[in-house]
């Protein structure tokens, strides 16, 4: 399975989304399928849609001045066609997000693994009144690269709850 998560991180990730009510799963940064590939599974057996939003061309902006670390480019070894074939019951949208959002429904679940300021910020603001209640949004590069944490803590503080290993998520109340 292709992911830079490690298997700890997407543990958390599956065990987050199995509990989440009825509703869509959702993930902003794709790459190269990995944790798209286990939300899949989950998605499947609980009779779930499942929608990827990604370039597939890499990352598609960078403002060093919101504490982006990630340039134009970066992470563009990946294709449409190698997670199509790794989710082919997926809805996968490819472009710049939210230019390519669909109606999805309610969302249980919401993966934002989109590294820049810009992409978590329009995640959360386009994807977060989605939420039903108890549904989760889980944000991969929090604390991990500034201008992710900064999207999030401009949002919902710097108290959020975490993973024991460190990622954060919301949960709509």
């Amino acid at each position: 399975m292709p992911s830079l998560l490690n298997n700890e991180s997407l543990r958390y990730l599956a065990e987050l989304a199995e509990g989440t009510p009825a509703g869509a799963f959702v993930e902003v940064g794709v790459y190269q399928g990995g944790s798209a590939e286990v939300l899949a599974g989950i998605a499947e057996r609980q009779d779930r849609a499942l929608y990827l939003y990604d370039t597939f061309t890499g990352i598609p902006m960078y403002e060093p001045e919101n504490g982006d670390a990630h340039r134009i480019g970066d992470f563009s070894d990946t294709s449409l066609e190698s997670v199509r074939a790794l989710v082919p019951k997926a809805v996968i949208l490819p472009g710049i997000f939210p230019g390519t959002i669909v109606d999805m429904g309610p969302i249980a679940f919401a993966h934002i693994d989109a590294d820049q300021y810009r992409s978590v910020k329009d995640s959360i603001a386009y994807l977060w009144p989605q939420i039903v209640p108890g549904g989760v949004m889980l944000f991969d590069d929090y604390k991990c690269l500034d201008g992710a944490t900064r999207a999030v803590a401009e949002t919902f503080g710097y108290d959020l709850p975490a993973t024991p290993n460190g990622k954060v998520y919301a949960i709509k109340g």
